[in-house]
């Protein structure tokens, strides 16, 4: 007999059996988050019928891509009841609707959050329901819905309240965001691994004051040479208001917009003058690529590891005005870190990138022949090329039949990082017929280059990228079955080479450095090196470990310069991109430098 012939509770006593047996076949599947029933969506809306319903990390497009994610293809009906597949994204509808407080002693009825594993947004957000005890420990426990805490969460994760930051947290260290909204502000502190946090995030403070502010003449100094007093005239106080808009995301390391109105007031003994201006500004402090190897890729406990750093700047600096700091962090223990301040060294007689000597550059290639099938983390690298999953799932080396081995092409944007290029080459192959699009990106955020492949299936295709400066290639379209069978690059090494920028960009930097005015939009690379080692702990445990690399700017004022123009120099700016915000919009994530393991 059908479940729909069967009486109201006899029906719902039977679809609780089948889910919970469901439940127990499917707890090993990892892409299946729970399992429920009710009534499923069909065209976006409700239907009248009760269902099996699957919440899954994503949907699939075919069994070869199922199968490839370690799952099984999840059939139309289940004992006589018909299922649905639901991949929700529960989010708030927007940051600052309303006025989130903290609260101690906590209290039900408050906005709280599952603060682990989000990208932008929480998991969930909504209201704390019941505080109470755990009889046999006396240990204070809560009660909230699913989709608070539940949602993408798994036991032990952090609960926090309020709920979420709104834009007042945060509006006085970063700014408002237009393009996005509040909540972004605090994606630093939410992406970054913790013991880069506190750094990044005071690192996007001041470089978006400094942006706004401007480096080469501050607001206070500007309205001073506006309002000069009369003869005989006193100045007895002065003030500046500012207030700052941010149109594009304020990461340091990027050349984010800024739209500033400042007021300047002197009060006189004559009366109160004043000095308006409303101005559209870039942030100039940024590095055209950046690079750390390791001397070997595994390492015993107890051993030194050796680091060698590149980093490619436009701004006439000695290599002597930087100060480089490699952080290494390892997934076993991901809120503690290793950091070693990195100085200035020649650079190696060859990086793995680099040609040897008197050759001229050559192409690295990574071909996924080389790597073992299987699950890979979602952020990581495969030799030289870094890779990142822009929604935290796993990628996957596969070997489908009458296929070359290859990287699957993940349904949403994988973004793929390394040295400097001027030139990229793919191969893919097709399984469906969505063509798959390269978009080559250089350091300043500008589109270098963009290919697109055809719909042909079951045929090689190579893509070719070139340009000046390519350090990010984002990988789209597949629709989750293409391969990625080769990737290919000729490092630019040692040699100089521009990068490209838009006009804004150019003409801020033209405004706060005049010796750029001749470099119309392009700007001249050059390359410092870095060098430095760190012993691993004796007892630690096999893994991996990550490396961050930060590098910020000294102030090289001599001491005894006038303070007028010592004070159009500005110290500790931190030049390193940490992110992929502007390949993804509103969505940044944090891009590591390197990965080595201990074993």
């Amino acid at each position: 007999m059908r479940a729909m012939d069967d009486e109201p509770q006899d029906r719902t006593a039977r679809i609780q059996e089948v889910v919970a047996r469901l439940r127990r076949e499917h707890a090993s599947d990892p892409t299946v988050r729970t399992i429920g029933w009710g009534l499923p969506r069909r065209g976006g809306a409700l239907a009248d019928e009760l269902s099996i319903i699957f919440y899954v990390t994503e949907k699939l497009p075919s069994a070869l891509s199922i199968e490839a994610a370690g799952s099984r293809p999840i059939p139309a009906e289940i004992d006589g009841f018909p299922t649905d597949v639901q991949a929700p994204r529960l989010r708030p509808a927007q940051a600052g609707d309303r006025d989130e407080e903290k609260y101690d002693p906590l209290r039900g009825g408050v906005a709280t959050s599952n603060s682990e594993e989000h990208l932008v947004w929480f998991n969930g957000s909504g209201t704390l329901g019941v505080l109470a005890r755990d009889d046999a420990t006396g240990a204070a426990v809560a009660l909230s819905n699913w989709h608070v805490w539940g949602d993408g969460g798994s036991a032990g994760d952090q609960i926090i309240q309020p709920g979420h930051p709104t834009g007042g947290d945060h509006i006085e260290a970063i700014g408002k965001v237009l393009a996005c909204g509040p909540l972004i502000t605090s994606l630093i502190e939410w992406e970054a691994p913790s013991p880069l946090a506190a750094g990044l995030y005071a690192g996007a403070a001041a470089a978006a004051i400094a942006a706004a502010a401007s480096d080469y003449r501050d607001p206070t100094r500007r309205g001073q040479d506006a309002t000069s007093p009369a003869a005989g005239d006193l100045t007895l106080g002065e003030s500046v208001d500012m207030a700052i808009e941010y149109p594009s995301l304020p990461l340091p390391g990027t050349p984010f917009r800024t739209q500033t109105t400042w007021h300047y007031a002197r009060e006189t003994t004559a009366g109160v003058l004043e000095h308006d201006v409303t101005e559209d500004r870039v942030n100039t402090q940024f590095l055209l690529g950046k690079h750390v190897v390791t001397d070997k890729p595994a390492y015993r406990p107890g051993e030194s590891v050796q680091l060698v750093a590149a980093i490619w700047d436009y701004q006439p600096r000695p290599c002597d005005a930087y100060h480089v700091v490699a952080h290494l962090i390892p997934h076993r223990r991901p809120h503690t870190a290793l950091r070693v301040v990195l100085h200035p060294t020649a650079c190696p007689r060859r990086f793995p990138e680099d040609p040897p000597d008197g050759e001229q550059p050559t192409t690295l290639c990574v071909d996924f022949d080389d790597h073992a099938t299987g699950e890979y983390p979602h952020e990581g690298r495969f030799d030289w090329l870094g890779y990142l999953d822009t929604e935290k799932q796993p990628v996957r080396v596969v070997d489908w039949p009458n296929a070359p081995r290859g990287l699957q092409i993940p349904t949403r944007p994988l973004v793929l990082h390394h040295a400097p290029a001027s030139r990229v080459a793919v191969e893919v192959v097709l399984f469906h017929p969505s063509p798959v699009t390269l978009i080559a990106l250089n350091a300043a955020g500008e589109i270098v280059d963009r290919a697109t492949s055809t719909s042909e299936q079951g045929v090689v295709q190579e893509l070719e990228l070139t340009g000046d400066g390519i350090v990010r290639v984002v990988v789209r379209g597949g629709s989750g079955e293409a391969l990625l069978l080769q990737y290919c690059m000729d490092p630019v090494g040692e040699q100089g080479f521009t990068v490209g920028v838009g006009e804004r960009v150019a003409a801020g930097i033209r405004a706060e450095q005049p010796e750029h005015a001749a470099a119309g939009r392009s700007l001249q690379a050059r390359r410092c090196c870095f060098a430095g080692s760190v012993r691993l702990p004796p007892d630690d445990e096999p893994g991996k470990w990550d490396v961050h690399l930060t590098v910020q700017n000294v102030n090289p004022v001599p001491l005894g310069t006038p303070p007028d123009q010592a004070a159009t120099v500005i110290g500790g700016h931190l030049l390193s991109s940490h992110t992929s915000a502007e390949v993804l919009g509103c969505v940044a994530v944090m891009l590591l430098d390197h990965v080595f393991d201990v074993i």
